[in-house]
């Protein structure tokens, strides 16, 4: 069999691009993959606006629009709050009274009996005279020990520095010079006299007058009729004996003041006990002419503190060593007049006495109405007999003087029912007193002891 022949199969066409102007269905991938985050990215923003705008609501016309019934307003229900206060009662105490330095070197002083003369403060810094060197070491000590005591700093011992409110202030201590005395040449002896033979001359006796027979007196006494009351003072007692003796021996009843710290202060006070006197002590205060007069130890200042002038004041009583009938100011015209200080002292006084006599010395006086406050018995100086008798030259015009002074306080005694005088322990005074007051009382006005008259 003969073999086939092949049949060639004719090459397919090559496929003719589209024609222009139709459009294929099918987008390519690539086209797709580039716009879809575009897309994606819109759609996001579009609901992201959406949300944040608010919906609008359909217009309604005016015509058709129905108000909504108004919702009925519920009463307001308030809730009171009741606020309970509590009353706390807090305990106030008094603040402590902080001691300046120089005040707590004063008082240190005061303790031990030394002047305050010694104490000298200048340039911010307090110097202490002492007798010897010895003495200067032992106060230092004592008195660095005695402000810790007192709640002051100490800063330092050697110099001694101490610290209060007011800053630093140095204490130092010096020591007196005592003037030499020139020992006196010893006397030449004299020679010896001869003594003299003395020639005794006969004593002739000669007979002696007849005495005559001394029939006594007979002196009859009439009853007096008193119609007023008067008392006498003397103060300044404390610096000698034989006048407080003296005074003792009046016959009536007198008060013997007594300045605190004198040389013969306790024996005038035994003196005074013994005769059945009125016994008071004489406080010293501060005058108007201060520092130029000094009261004295135991003197209240104005410028101490309320501990200082407590601590002076139990002092000044415990020195007498017995109990007291009162007290009365010795000078005085400056502190009297301060009603505050008048009151601080006498809170203090009424711890040992419950008396005190306002001697006067100042008319501005204020010490009366502060005894008044402090419920204590209290009395007033009318008349000084004694205070012009330094001028009088004799003891005669000095005594005279004293008798009118009291003749004028028993006058002022018959017209206003009572009157206290106050003299001072002198020789014009004392001796003025028997003879005047018998004077006084025959003219009906009777002697009697001050705190009859304290009411």
């Amino acid at each position: 069999m003969p073999p086939r022949k092949s049949v060639k199969k004719p090459a397919p066409r090559p496929r003719r691009a589209q024609r222009s102007g139709k459009s294929n269905k099918q987008l390519p991938v690539g086209v797709l993959i580039i716009f879809l985050p575009l897309i994606i990215a819109s759609l996001f923003y579009m609901f992201k606006d959406d949300e944040k705008s608010p919906a609008k609501k359909p217009a309604v016309p005016k015509q058709e629009t129905v108000q909504a019934p108004k919702a009925e307003k519920k009463p307001e229900v308030r809730i009171v709050e009741k606020t309970v206060e509590k009353t706390v009662e807090k305990t106030v105490e008094k603040p402590v009274e902080v001691i300046s330095a120089v005040n707590a070197v004063k008082l240190f002083m005061f303790d031990r009996g030394l002047s305050q003369d010694r104490i000298d403060r200048a340039d911010g810094k307090i110097t202490i005279e002492a007798e010897s060197e010895a003495e200067a070491k032992k106060l230092a000590a004592d008195l660095a020990q005695y402000l810790n005591d007192n709640g002051l700093e100490v800063v330092s011992k050697k110099p001694l520095m101490v610290k209060d409110t007011h800053g630093e202030i140095s204490v130092g201590f010096s020591v007196i010079k005592k003037p030499e005395i020139a020992k006196p040449e010893p006397e030449k002896p004299k020679p010896a006299e001869k003594p003299r033979q003395e020639v005794k001359k006969p004593v002739v006796k000669q007979p002696e007058p007849p005495k005559k027979e001394e029939k006594p007196a007979v002196i009859i006494k009439k009853p007096i009729k008193y119609t007023a009351k008067m008392a006498v003072v003397i103060d300044d007692c404390g610096y000698s004996v034989p006048l407080a003796k003296q005074l003792a021996a009046v016959g009536y009843p007198v008060t013997f003041a007594v300045i605190p710290y004198t040389p013969y202060g306790i024996e005038t006070a035994k003196i005074a006990r013994n005769s059945s006197n009125v016994l008071f002590i004489h406080f010293p205060m501060q005058p108007k002419n201060y520092p130029d007069f000094d009261p004295g130890k135991g003197a209240l200042l104005l410028s101490m503190p309320d501990a200082l002038i407590g601590a002076i004041t139990k002092a000044n009583f415990n020195w007498f060593g017995m109990q007291l009938d009162g007290a009365n100011n010795h000078t005085g015209s400056a502190f009297t007049e301060d009603a505050e200080k008048m009151s601080q002292a006498l809170s203090y006084i009424k711890n040992y006495t419950g008396r005190f006599l306002d001697s006067h010395t100042s008319p501005a006086s204020k010490a009366y109405d502060e005894c008044r406050k402090a419920g204590m018995k209290c009395g007033t100086n009318n008349i000084f007999l004694d205070n012009e008798e330094p001028g009088l030259v004799t003891k005669t015009d000095k005594e005279n003087h004293v008798r009118v002074q009291l003749v004028q306080a028993a006058r002022l005694a018959l017209s206003r029912g009572s009157a206290i005088a106050i003299g001072h322990l002198r020789d014009g005074t004392v001796a003025a007193l028997p003879e005047a007051l018998a004077e006084i009382e025959k003219m009906g006005v009777k002697v009697v002891p001050v705190t009859d008259l304290m009411p």
